[in-house]
């Protein structure tokens, strides 16, 4: 019965993480020479969620670059799991860890002393985790966030069923995930990742943050209150409040309104 759970818990993440499917187009390249501008001073790095790449960015980035900013998207977190997934599964300290290098990168090729980050689930995650945990808050100007594992996520219920038997939480977190997709156990509420991000304040002073989160959410769980950052100063938003309709989870960087969005937290924190 253990095994038959166990299997049933790992089943659920891996299930809802690989409905994240990348587009088709080429990953965006970083642009040499690019440099902020007067009316843009920071360049903007776009971060991928889980099982995804640069390429979930395809829609978004060029409606950046035609409003003048200097726009990068890295892909992260490879990781060599027995399941054909994407970027983006490796332990999140790590992926964090190639997101810091790469942002280095873009600083020095821009000589910007700042970044905007725009982060989509794990990303968002990562951006959290980048200016509080690593200590970086003073390299980031705003943090623009969509369906951000904040609390980390219950996946629609499947960690609360493990909960309730230990053993199969154990069985789950410490040998088929970090196998299979250890950035799906970091990103599970309750884990030492989420413990570490969540112990005090997550927004840091000096940085503008605004999340934007789906009433269709149902990876990230419980919808809301999972990526919301309930602190002041704080912009917490649902799609569903500006432009009615349903928006999934992983389509989130792909809807327009969400790039309307984007645009104007960007331009108001300008």
């Amino acid at each position: 019965m253990r095994r038959m759970l166990s299997t049933a818990i790992v089943t659920t993440a891996v299930s809802m993480t690989a409905l994240a499917v990348p587009a088709t187009a080429q990953p965006i390249e970083d642009v040499p020479g690019c440099h902020p501008t007067a009316e843009h001073h920071y360049p903007v790095v776009l971060l991928h969620g889980t099982d995804d790449d640069a390429t979930a960015w395809d829609l978004l980035a060029p409606r950046l670059i035609d409003a003048g900013y200097c726009v990068y998207a890295p892909s992260y977190g490879a990781f060599d799991s027995p399941v054909p997934f994407g970027d983006g599964i490796a332990p999140v300290a790590q992926s964090a860890d190639e997101v810091t290098a790469y942002l280095e990168r873009v600083r020095t090729a821009t000589g910007a002393t700042a970044v905007d980050l725009v982060g989509h689930s794990q990303g968002g995650t990562i951006a959290e985790y980048y200016a509080k945990n690593l200590h970086h808050a003073d390299r980031v100007h705003a943090e623009i966030l969509l369906t951000p594992v904040t609390y980390g996520t219950t996946f629609s219920g499947a960690v609360q069923l493990a909960n309730q038997i230990p053993p199969l939480r154990a069985a789950a977190d410490n040998a088929l995930l970090p196998v299979i997709c250890p950035a799906c156990a970091d990103l599970e509420t309750g884990s030492p990742l989420m413990t570490a991000l969540d112990d005090g304040p997550i927004a840091q002073p000096g940085v503008a943050y605004a999340v934007l989160a789906t009433r269709d959410d149902i990876i990230n769980t419980p919808a809301g209150p999972a990526s919301f950052i309930e602190e002041p100063g704080v912009t917490n938003q649902f799609i569903q409040d500006l432009v009615p309709g349903t928006v999934s989870h992983q389509r989130m960087p792909q809807y327009p309104a969400v790039g309307d969005w984007i645009l104007d937290r960007l331009a108001a924190t300008d």
